[in-house]
């Protein structure tokens, strides 16, 4: 873990000096710059991580290949949004006003990006990557993508699982106290009480804390057969399933969608054993693309493959596909009318977004097992 963070302290060091690490150093004034903005410290510092290892490692691909649009080359310049609204809008105006990135690829969680939305509107091409708020597209902009799914289209296939296969009789809810974290307890307490199972209490932690011992222990404390846990900063996920281990909850553990990782896994040890989620990613052998990306990424980062990686690599392959295939870096409605009317082949498999730049992806059911993220079947 100290190696990670050192390795993330370097990073941002290095960026802040203008330098851009990693096989993606400046190339020039004929470069494509796109803008990578992700947390890079605080709650999110690994999915930062892991984000901005999975976009590196694409766009070096691309850029061996021979670049787009004539030979020009990608650039990444990686900012910090610290998983702050303020940050993240921060980096959104000095990305488009001082550095002068040709677009913008980020975003984690849904605080971010419904601020930064507002900050990008008519001004340049975004892509955002994993926030689940159903606004952040519903009411984003011409220039807006979002490459995962919402916490409603992901919700009613998940939760669809969950009641014909868990048997369940009564829940408890975790979940973070943010726009999506209150999206996502809203919606399943709606699809639990549905499906009639109970939901005996729903539960809050801040984006700050580290402890949830007060929580975990009210859960236990009612005994519900099962826990469906909100977090999606990978630090907090660990730490809540290892309380909810130490403090004697035995019974079913429900991550909420997109958030099981390989990083979790490793950190929340045998404490996630058997706990269900769903996810955008599952590692595919029989698609040469993503298997190439696999190869690449190993090569250069310890860490293994995640959604995080993959569904940032997606976004960056979207954005810098869609310039070459318009012919134009800038013209950024001819780049968003690409977008919309194209299928996207990509390192998650196949992509194609609605007018308001929803995507659509296929999404997987996991499940933890001796210590492994394995497969259990397509949800959708």
């Amino acid at each position: 873990m100290n190696k990670i963070r050192n390795a993330l302290s370097a990073s941002i060091v290095i960026a802040a000096m203008g330098i851009i690490p990693n096989g993606t150093s400046a190339q020039g004034s004929n470069s494509v710059k796109i803008g990578l903005i992700l947390p890079l410290s605080g709650a999110g510092t690994f999915e930062g991580q892991l984000g901005t290892e999975g976009a590196r490692t694409v766009v070096d691909m691309i850029n061996e290949d021979g670049g787009i649009l004539g030979g020009r080359k990608v650039e990444i310049v990686e900012y910090d949004d610290k998983s702050s609204p303020e940050e993240g809008s921060s980096a959104a105006r000095r990305a488009m006003d001082q550095d002068g990135v040709d677009a913008i690829v980020g975003n984690m969680f849904s605080p971010v990006a419904l601020a930064m939305k507002e900050v990008t509107r008519d001004k340049i091409l975004h892509v955002a990557i994993a926030p689940q708020h159903p606004n952040v597209t519903k009411e984003g902009h011409k220039w807006l993508f979002r490459m995962n799914e919402t916490t409603l289209m992901r919700g009613a296939n998940f939760s669809k699982f969950i009641c014909e296969n868990m048997d369940l009789k009564s829940v408890a809810i975790l979940a973070i106290n943010d726009d999506y974290g209150r999206n996502d307890a809203e919606n399943f307490e709606k699809y639990f009480t549905d499906c009639g199972i109970e939901v005996k209490s729903v539960e809050f932690f801040q984006k700050t804390d580290t402890d949830f011992t007060v929580q975990v222990s009210k859960i236990r404390g009612i005994g519900p057969d099962g826990v469906y846990v909100a977090a999606n900063a990978i630090s907090q996920g660990a730490t809540i399933y290892k309380q909810l281990k130490q403090l004697g909850y035995r019974g079913t553990i429900i991550a909420s969608g997109g958030n099981i990782s390989p990083k979790l896994v490793e950190l929340s040890g045998s404490a996630i054993e058997g706990v269900f989620s769903v996810s955008p990613y599952v590692e595919d052998p029989n698609d040469a693309l993503a298997v190439r990306w696999r190869d690449e990424y190993a090569k250069r980062f310890k860490n293994e493959t995640s959604f995080v990686a993959a569904l940032t690599a997606a976004g960056m392959e979207v954005v810098i596909k869609a310039m070459d295939k318009a012919g134009t870096s800038t013209d950024y409605d001819k780049i968003a009318q690409t977008i919309r009317d194209n299928k996207w082949d990509t390192v998650i498999g196949p992509v194609t977004f609605d007018d308001h730049g929803q995507a659509y992806i296929n999404s997987y059911i996991v499940q933890v097992n001796d210590g492994l993220i394995t497969t259990h079947s397509r949800a959708n």
